[in-house]
């Protein structure tokens, strides 16, 4: 499979290999979870295959970086995903409120790019921890995959950096309420002399996704990747390409986050001009950062993608006072991002249709 250059031959390998062969990894997955003998640890993974299999799909995309391994890509990808989405429940949905918990959980991420080494004891602060073998059977999904990529070793230090990133705004933003802020604030002015001017609670949103961890997985699967290929593609994605990803991602909760008092970093900015202004800037910078990649042409699909699938929302278009700025980014993202939103748009209505009829 080669890497797609035009968004139909994207969308046509999306739903004729890509999608299939997510659903057959996550299938997989998904039967071990029905077996977990904790109640509580069963209901929180089972909650990731009720309501999150769309993050599986949109990861499965970026493995088409792979060519022709793409399938091994996925048996990375969705593995990996599903940690991150059943660790962000037990953090989430259940009473505690300790950090030394949340870190501990998020050892398994860590311990992904390790094959050969120990693994932690992920719930041992945690009454609940009969997981029947699911987290440690995930986690070692990944490191088969790890100790098969070729060029591995040129996209180590960036996988890790990224996913440290990822688990340490997981540790600090699950704390109690009245200590989340202080501790986000803190932790940024631990990286802030290695960043380009920014808030706070905007470095947050660029951690908070696994976006540049998957091209980073998946074009090391190729013998061809060099460690300048890979701070290439750690540089293009983050900040800014996570950073468009999550602030669009919490631009679009906002009204339901604020209703479940839950933490939402869109809510900083000093008004909704600013707020646009900063989108705009974070989507020029990423599209810049796929220029001199190698596929930059598909990178670029995927910034545009990003854009498209967020604002395609309906949590995104009936928001009247900036549905100019909304449809601006759309076309500053490019061609293939106006189809991918208009294609978003018929796609979620169809989908809505069909649903009130049945």
């Amino acid at each position: 499979m080669n890497v797609p250059k035009n968004s139909l031959l994207l969308m046509r390998k999306a739903y004729k290999s890509i999608y299939p062969t997510v659903k057959t990894e996550w299938s997989k997955w998904k039967v071990m979870a029905e077996r977990i003998p904790d109640p509580e640890l069963r209901q929180q993974a089972m909650d990731v295959y009720e309501k999150k299999y769309f993050h599986c799909e949109a990861g499965g995309i970026i493995s088409m970086l792979a060519g022709e391994k793409s399938v091994d890509a996925i048996a990375f990808i969705v593995p990996y995903q599903l940690i991150c989405d059943y660790l962000d429940n037990l953090c989430d949905q259940t009473t505690s409120f300790n950090p030394d918990d949340f870190a501990a959980l998020h050892e398994a991420l860590y311990d992904c790019f390790f094959p050969d080494g120990a693994k932690s004891d992920y719930y041992r602060f945690r009454e609940t921890k009969d997981d029947g073998g699911y987290l440690n059977a995930l986690v070692e999904g990944c490191r088969r995959i790890v100790a098969n990529t070729p060029s591995f070793s040129s996209a180590k230090p960036y996988a890790l950096e990224l996913s440290q990133y990822y688990s340490e705004l997981q540790i600090h933003k699950h704390v109690r309420e009245e200590e989340r802020e202080e501790r986000l604030i803190r932790w940024f002015e631990s990286y802030k002399a290695d960043l380009p001017d920014m808030t706070w609670y905007e470095f947050s949103a660029c951690t908070g996704s696994t976006v540049g961890l998957y091209c980073l997985m998946s074009c090391a699967m190729g013998p061809a990747f060099t460690p300048t290929y890979a701070k290439m593609v750690r540089d293009c994605y983050f900040p800014y390409g996570q950073g468009i990803h999550i602030l669009l991602d919490y631009f679009i909760d906002q009204e339901e986050d604020l209703e479940d008092g839950e933490l939402n970093f869109c809510t900083y900015y000093e008004n909704e001009t600013v707020m646009m202004d900063r989108f705009l800037y974070f989507l020029q910078q990423a599209k810049k950062g796929t220029e001199s990649l190698p596929h930059a042409k598909f990178h670029s699909f995927l910034i545009e993608g990003i854009v498209a699938v967020y604002l395609s929302e309906e949590k995104a278009t009936e928001k009247k006072s900036v549905q100019n700025q909304c449809r601006k980014l759309v076309h500053t993202a490019g061609f293939s991002s106006v189809f991918f939103y208009w294609n978003g748009r018929a796609y979620k209505t169809i989908k809505k249709i069909y649903k009130a009829a049945y």
